[in-house]
């Protein structure tokens, strides 16, 4: 599933490495003039060192580059850093989905997308 994903033509994935070794990914898609972030996500160990941010401006840019002027997402509601970084990028909340998660229910934030 993830491989179809990857290589699908609307598919986005950046990634950072560090030693040759991949510690952070950011997946998203653009429809029409919308993107997505599906999932972000960096290594413990190299979390608190500004990788995550550099991945969304990444994503963003080539979001942009695509046509979207806007991106959207969903974040555990009890994810304070998660949405913490995104509201630094812009985002804001336009909803809630309770019981998204098993344990926990999803905050959707959305931001305009611009160049810097």
């Amino acid at each position: 599933m993830l491989h179809s994903e990857l290589s699908g033509a609307l598919s986005l994935c950046c990634t950072e490495q560090r030693g040759g070794k991949i510690v952070a990914f950011a997946l998203g898609r653009v429809v029409a003039d919308e993107g997505e972030l599906f999932q972000i996500g960096t290594l413990t160990e190299f979390r608190g060192q500004g990788i995550a941010e550099g991945l969304l401006r990444r994503l963003h840019a080539e979001m942009l580059r695509r046509g979207a002027k806007t991106c959207f997402l969903e974040v555990r509601s009890k994810n304070s850093a998660a949405i913490a970084l995104y509201q630094k990028l812009g985002y804001t909340q336009i909803g809630i989905r309770r019981g998204y998660y098993p344990d926990d229910d999803a905050i959707v934030m959305k931001t305009e997308l611009f160049t810097d």
